[in-house]
C-alpha cells in the first residue's frame, strides 16, 4: 500500500542571513505559485513571523512529497 504526504515549504530570509520556514501540511491543491506569493507577502507585513529577528524576503516555496510504501514481511 502505497501513501503520500505532500507538505507545502514557505522559507522566508532575514536580515541577518539566517531563514525561517512554515511548512503546511495537505495544502490545497489548486494553490497557483501567485496565491503562495501574496500569502507570502502578506506573512512578511504581518510581523508575525520570527522570534528574534523578522524575514524580510522570500526565499522560496516548494511542495516537499514523501511516499510510503509498506514492506510486506513474509513467514520464514
Amino acid at each position: 500500500m502505497e501513501i503520500k504526504k505532500r507538505n507545502l515549504v514557505l522559507v522566508f530570509g532575514t536580515p541577518v542571513k539566517t531563514e525561517e520556514t512554515i511548512t503546511i501540511t495537505n495544502p490545497a491543491e489548486t494553490l497557483s505559485g501567485a496565491e503562495i506569493k501574496k500569502a507570502m507577502t502578506d506573512i512578511i507585513a504581518s510581523n508575525a513571523l520570527g522570534e528574534n529577528v523578522q524575514p524580510d524576503r522570500i526565499v522560496e516555496a516548494k511542495y516537499v512529497i514523501q511516499q510510503v510504501d509498506t514492506v510486506e514481511l513474509e513467514e520464514a
